[in-house]
């Protein structure tokens, strides 16, 4: 069965896409893993780190963007639209990061443009999900599809809560990782109030993590946040490779980074599966 996730925080710099691009290379290259990335966040970040420049330029010149998907998610006609539309072809859109040349292990991306912002500007219905292009056929091609979100509680997050209907929550514990919990809480009950939809909390997983007394005091208080066994045990260490790795385009594993903040990652994952 596919595992789906939004990868959500209302907050911004807590390492959300850092998160979601590692994730998603380590499942693909060293699990041997399908796995899709929907960049569903304006500023594009995940595309960013995810694509090499030469390569999306050509992808924007021969294929789609999720900008792509809205733009013809329904027809127009005059000031009506029908949601009675044909299913979108999902290799239109694909952009491939990575794909095993031993196994079936394979890393792809639906890559985002600033041209969704615009697109969404002038969105006054719909759609709510991306079932139109993420067809039970589809879904049976991946083992992991994961959505990287916009730091904002927007019809963007409702478009990803409704599709996967569960959620990755990274935080950092500082003074506003408290207020972030009863953001999140406050965004996931509204979503089951107006759309039935009651999002599944895989986990929320400590960012940036420098063990320090307040860190430490502010974990504990968002744990008792949360339900039994839905923080993860496993932390992501603050740590420059990352921001270095993000810079290359490639992930924390091939770098020069010490071994104990690779193996994290490997536990975070590990603990990631289990709990997907």
């Amino acid at each position: 069965m596919t595992k789906l996730a939004s990868i959500i925080n209302m907050k911004g710099g807590v390492g959300k896409t850092t998160l979601t691009f590692n994730l998603a290379a380590y499942l693909a290259e060293l699990e041997d893993q399908r796995v899709l990335v929907i960049d569903l966040d304006p500023q594009a970040n995940a595309t960013v780190v995810s694509t090499d420049g030469e390569k999306y330029k050509e992808h924007l010149a021969t294929k789609k963007t999720v900008a792509d998907i809205f733009v013809h998610a329904y027809k127009t006609y005059g000031p009506v639209r029908s949601p009675k539309v044909s299913n979108l072809d999902i290799k239109d859109f694909l952009y491939e990061v990575y794909k095993s040349k031993t196994s079936k292990g394979r890393f792809d991306l639906i890559p985002s443009e600033l041209m969704l912002s615009s697109v969404l500007k002038g969105m006054s219905l719909g759609p709510y999900d991306l079932d139109k292009l993420l067809t039970p056929a589809v879904r049976l091609q991946y083992d992991y599809i994961l959505i990287d979100c916009a730091p904002t509680n927007s019809s963007l997050t409702t478009v990803a809560l409704n599709t996967t209907q569960s959620v990755l929550i990274p935080m950092i514990s500082d003074s506003f990782g408290a207020h972030g919990t009863a953001l999140m809480k406050q965004v996931l009950e509204e979503h089951a109030y107006d759309y039935g939809v009651s999002p599944k909390v895989i986990g929320v997983v400590f960012m940036m993590w420098e063990n320090q007394n307040n860190q430490v005091t502010q974990s504990n208080e968002i744990i008792k946040s949360w339900t039994t066994g839905k923080v993860f045990r496993s932390k992501i260490s603050k740590n420059n490779w990352y921001r270095v790795a993000n810079g290359k385009r490639i992930n924390i594993w091939n770098t020069a980074a010490g071994s104990e903040y690779k193996k994290e990652f490997e536990n975070f994952v590990k603990e990631f599966i289990s709990k997907a």
